[in-house]
């Protein structure tokens, strides 16, 4: 038990009002040292960055966080932002871009939240509500206010809507770096989980280099043409084979490389004026990095789509066959039904004249010998008359549970109707079958059925095939004159049908 267990106050709630205030101080970290990395990635005199990568970190952190706290996240980015600024401009500058920077940030993630919650990049509408709120709407209100603040406040020659292009492609730059990568990272991501370690160096080897070869050349060389477009292919692998996170990774790793080159006068993109520059730079940047987020995302939904789809026939089939199961189950209950006695258990007379014709015509085919047994319960109406019929039908289901302890299993037992039973023994002669006849006669008379006192007899009459024109009507006339005969011998008896030597006749 800990000390707080002890003293009965429960640690967690200091413990998350610590945490609540550690994550806007991590994201206030966070914002000052990308805002230091922001001015210094300027390439114009005053001090406009080419792209502005703090707003990325306030929009994920506002689009994670409760409302509640937001507040704690604008205070930490002002704060920052203020800390970040002061060597290179006033404070009421600071303050100002500081205002600017929220405003754009908390826009942003408010119409985020109003139209796509929960929002997530993997989808394609969200990426376009995106591109829509955060990029144009927000960035541009943004840019026009602190491009006021720099046509008011500094000394310079350049244009008011100069400015407020370089402010908006670069507020948007950073924000499209930035978000869908600490999105991707913090949110979690539904995007492939196979293990691509090798690929994923691969594509990182393979964009470094090549980055690093587009842009690390003078304006006027005249050896291989090094064209920005070189690199899209990269970011389409990106985006196909690492979804949203990887898009988001590789736009970010050229964008480094080629600001660092650009400030430093390399790469294909630089032209007379930095300003030019500038915007040549942030426009490429832009349409690659959203062009492969929005192709990651599409590709995504059609994988959730794809799955989604594969997972609904999965259980469309599982339910098909569960139903088609059901339904044999069914039509196998329903045949049983049909063809069984519910009493006993044995065939009824429909189902065995059936399976009776089919194994005559084979036994004839074959060659093979066939008997069939005729059981009748003795005096079975006095039992009926004396104990009531329940104790009847418990003789009967007695009965055929002792014919079944005795079966093979081609055999085939079947109740004829009241109390006489039928057993047809495919591939057993007639002293096979006088034998099991025999046996299941005295195993009757040893039996004991519950509430009937008196013991129970059964008669039976054995017949045989004889010649390839006997059928089942002829068989069983046989075997009831046979049984007829063991009744007329005075009962508990069994009787062959007459063969040329006669009736055959064992007593009790």
């Amino acid at each position: 038990m800990t000390p707080g267990d002890r003293s009965g106050v429960d640690p967690r709630p200091a413990q998350l009002s610590r945490y609540r205030l550690l994550v806007p101080l991590a994201a206030g970290l966070g914002y000052y040292l990308s805002a230091r990395l922001g001015v210094a990635a300027s390439a114009m005199s005053e001090g406009i960055s080419i792209f502005w990568l703090p707003n990325g970190i306030l929009l994920a952190a506002l689009l994670m966080a409760p409302r509640r706290t937001w507040p704690l996240y604008m205070l930490a980015a002002v704060l920052a932002e203020i800390a970040a600024d002061l060597p290179t401009f006033t404070l009421a500058q600071a303050l100002g871009f500081a205002a600017v920077n929220v405003f754009e940030c908390t826009l942003a993630a408010m119409l985020l939240q109003r139209f796509a919650r929960p929002f997530v990049l993997d989808r394609l509408r969200h990426v376009v509500l995106f591109g829509v709120f955060a990029l144009v709407v927000a960035a541009g209100l943004a840019a026009l206010l602190g491009a006021l603040i720099y046509s008011q406040t500094v000394a310079t020659a350049t244009s008011f809507w100069t400015f407020w292009m370089i402010w908006w492609l670069g507020d948007g730059l950073g924000v499209l770096l930035v978000t869908p990568l600490l999105l991707s990272w913090l949110q979690g991501s539904g995007e492939p989980t196979e293990r691509r370690h090798l690929e994923a160096m691969a594509l990182f080897v393979s964009t470094l280099l090549l980055t690093i070869w587009v842009f690390t050349h003078a304006p006027d060389s005249t050896d291989i043409p090094r064209r920005p477009f070189l690199l899209v292919p990269l970011s389409l692998w990106a985006a196909v084979r690492f979804g949203v996170r990887g898009a988001a990774s590789i736009g970010l790793l050229v964008a480094a490389i080629g600001i660092a080159a650009s400030l430093h006068g390399m790469g294909p993109l630089v032209v007379a004026t930095p300003e030019h520059t500038s915007l040549l730079l942030q426009e490429f940047l832009a349409v690659q990095a959203l062009s492969s987020l929005v192709l990651a995302a599409l590709l995504q939904e059609v994988r959730t789509t794809h799955g989604a789809l594969n997972r609904l026939n999965r259980e469309l089939e599982a339910r098909v066959e569960a139903r088609t199961r059901e339904l044999q189950q069914a039509i196998q209950h329903l045949e049983e039904l049909a063809s069984t006695d519910p009493l006993t258990g044995a065939s009824n007379r429909r189902h065995f004249l059936e399976v009776a014709r089919t194994e005559i015509s084979r036994a004839r085919r074959q060659g093979s010998p066939l008997s069939v047994v005729m059981l009748d319960i003795d005096f079975f109406k006095a039992i009926n008359d004396r104990f009531g019929h329940e104790i009847g039908d418990k003789v009967l289901a007695g009965l055929a549970a002792t014919v079944h302890t005795s079966l093979r299993g081609g055999d085939i037992f079947a109740r004829l109707g009241g109390e006489e039973f039928i057993l047809m023994l495919p591939g057993q002669g007639i002293d096979e079958a006088y034998q099991l006849a025999e046996r299941l006669r005295v195993r009757v008379a040893s039996m004991e059925v519950p509430d009937c006192p008196a013991g129970i007899t059964i008669s039976a009459g054995v017949a045989g095939l004889q010649d390839a024109g006997d059928e089942i009507g002829t068989l069983l006339r046989r075997a009831d004159q046979a049984l007829y005969e063991a009744k007329h011998r005075g009962r508990n008896r069994t009787c062959i049908a007459e063969t040329g030597l006669g009736p055959t006749v064992a007593d009790a």
